[in-house]
């Protein structure tokens, strides 16, 4: 089956076939327009469509195999370049995306074209409350959906943040392009937050620590631009607030 995707939702994985296979059904059972899922692919064990998918489903699912393995930031992009559909939406793949996520995600966007960027409320087992993340009071996407031209404008994420703090700059350099970021209303994601090696692995305080500093570096000497943009584009004034105190003093 040959399809012209509205939405590309993009994932990486490793060594989650059955995180992996919820997700697959939550975009199944709730997604009606015309969607892909692409891949990046570092399990030890490559997946197999027939494990996580159904005959159906399986020409929607692009997996592209990760070897070497690349690490998060690299991997998404390989996943994000890759993409087709005209609006992009990012996920982990121990997450899911509840009943009509996508769909209104691509109807808010196409009612608000002066924003680059939809930030996804989300909610966690140790956090019930369905919110959105903010960064030195601007909101974010750690789940969120972006116009694909917007995406290739400003180089999907940022590789020189290769874990932590790649989606914070992603948002910055929307704004930085002059579009604006806001909550999308109607949609929601559960992010399940498996815990397994896979995110021990990723705990790494030091390399969070050193990211924020990169953050600040890089983007601080930008901070008016950025907060002027999201002020005119109607960016709301909260989020769960993720930026350290001694971060938001530096700039």
């Amino acid at each position: 089956m040959n399809i012209d995707p509205v939405i590309s939702i993009v994932t990486g994985t490793r060594n989650r076939p059955n995180d992996f296979r919820r997700l697959v059904d939550s975009i199944e059972a709730g997604t009606t327009i015309e969607w892909e899922l692409v891949v990046s692919d570092a399990s030890d064990s490559p997946l197999e469509l027939e494990d996580v998918a159904t005959d159906e489903t399986w020409p929607r699912i692009r997996i592209i195999p990760e070897r070497p393995r690349l690490g998060c930031t690299k991997g998404y992009n390989v996943a994000f370049r890759a993409a087709r559909g005209e609006f992009v939406l990012w996920a982990n793949d121990d997450a899911i995306l509840e009943h009509g996520c996508a769909d209104n995600a691509v109807q808010f966007m196409r009612d608000h074209p002066e924003i680059g960027m939809g930030a996804i409320p989300y909610a966690e087992p140790r956090r019930p409350r369905y919110q959105v993340n903010s960064y030195f009071g601007m909101i974010y996407g750690n789940f969120g959906i972006v116009r694909r031209e917007c995406g290739e404008q400003v180089g999907w994420f940022d590789e020189e943040f290769p874990m932590y703090g790649n989606d914070n700059s992603f948002a910055f350099r929307v704004l930085l392009a002059g579009k604006g970021i806001l909550e999308v209303p109607n949609a929601r994601m559960f992010h399940f937050a498996t815990d397994d090696a896979h995110r021990a692995e990723n705990n790494n305080q030091a390399q969070r620590i050193r990211d924020v500093e990169r953050l600040v570096e890089k983007y601080g000497p930008h901070m008016a631009e950025m907060r002027a943009t999201y002020k005119r584009c109607g960016g709301p004034l909260f989020g769960h607030e993720q930026s350290p105190d001694w971060a938001r003093q530096a700039v």
